[in-house]
């Protein structure tokens, strides 16, 4: 009876010493984890959202490592909310409007179009996305009516032939007031 009382502590105690060890293990791993992400990570900047399949958004990341914007600067995802949320890279066809076309770029700023938005031709006269890191936190601008507003989001609305009917640029003003552009092809 004593044996088995002796050997259930010594057992007790070296679950005990395994448990502390693996907790001094994962906390060793998430400090390593947060001190790489401080210096390296991608941040989303907006996302285009489209009526069709409404749950699968396409979201627009900024690649920084250090505060500097790092190459690719400007990448694209989709996150499928249709299918548990996995995340899938654009396909060949995709690649053809979502995929940024980079016009300039530094440490600290890109400027980028899209195929999509050329598509709508000369309802928006500049259709350059520049993209500045502020306090290191990227954020992305773009000019509607004259005035920079930082995106946030664009809503495109799909009909049954799979051609853009509408485009809904979402954003701030430089004032911090929301702003809403309805765009027709």
């Amino acid at each position: 009876m004593n044996f088995l009382l002796f050997y259930g502590l010594v057992r007790f105690k070296v679950k005990i010493w395994q448990d502390s060890n693996m907790r001094y293990r994962l906390n060793l791993l998430s400090f390593i984890v947060l001190l790489f992400s401080i210096s390296s990570f991608a941040q989303d900047i907006f996302v285009i959202k489209k009526s069709l399949n409404p749950k699968n958004v396409l979201h627009f990341k900024a690649n920084i490592n250090n505060c500097k914007l790092t190459s690719p600067a400007i990448s694209a995802y989709w996150v499928m909310g249709e299918e548990n949320a996995q995340i899938e890279t654009l396909t060949n066809k995709e690649k053809t409007y979502f995929q940024p076309k980079i016009s300039y770029s530094n440490s600290n700023e890109v400027d980028f179009s899209l195929g999509a938005m050329e598509e709508m031709g000369c309802k928006i006269p500049d259709q350059t996305i520049k993209v500045r890191l502020e306090n290191c936190r990227p954020k992305a601008f773009l000019e509607i009516d004259g005035s920079e507003i930082q995106l946030t989001d664009i809503n495109v609305s799909v009909n049954l032939f799979m051609s853009v009917s509408q485009m809904t640029i979402n954003g701030l003003e430089p004032n911090g007031i929301k702003l809403s552009k309805k765009i027709k092809p």
